[in-house]
């Protein structure tokens, strides 16, 4: 009697165990998916503060050296500045955003507020980019 019911237990004990393995195998996949796009997410944020910062440094810079220059060739000035200088810690960003981060901190050295904040935009345009 004892045997016929472990001829019907044990398929049932591994159909429930092949559901728990299943179930567990689906939630680490979810879990590391959301995982890797937390960690995206973090530093992508952290990239955008490490741009605005160096785009603050390029603006001092440019209007440090270009005394006697005008606005263009102090902006081109500011943005090869910041394209070098993120280049060589291994980011790399287009030159418009360079020049949009550069003219909001241009915006806020002359204390005026951007229409629009630069970090925000940049970041909307990173989390689209992941989806």
């Amino acid at each position: 009697m004892s045997e016929q019911i472990a001829e019907i237990l044990k398929p049932l004990f591994l159909a429930v165990i092949m559901a728990v393995v299943g179930i567990l195998g689906v939630a680490i996949n979810v879990i590391k998916d959301r995982a890797i796009k937390w960690l995206q997410a973090h530093t992508n944020a952290a990239q955008q503060e490490l741009i605005a910062k160096i785009a603050q440094e390029a603006f001092a810079f440019a209007e440090k050296q270009g005394a006697f220059t005008d606005g263009k060739q102090k902006m081109e000035e500011a943005i090869d500045y910041a394209a070098k200088e993120l280049q060589r810690r291994g980011i790399n960003v287009d030159r418009q955003k360079l020049l949009a981060t550069i003219e909001a901190a241009w915006m806020q050295y002359n204390n005026q507020k951007p229409a629009i904040e630069v970090k925000t935009v940049n970041a909307q345009i990173e989390a689209r980019d992941n989806l």
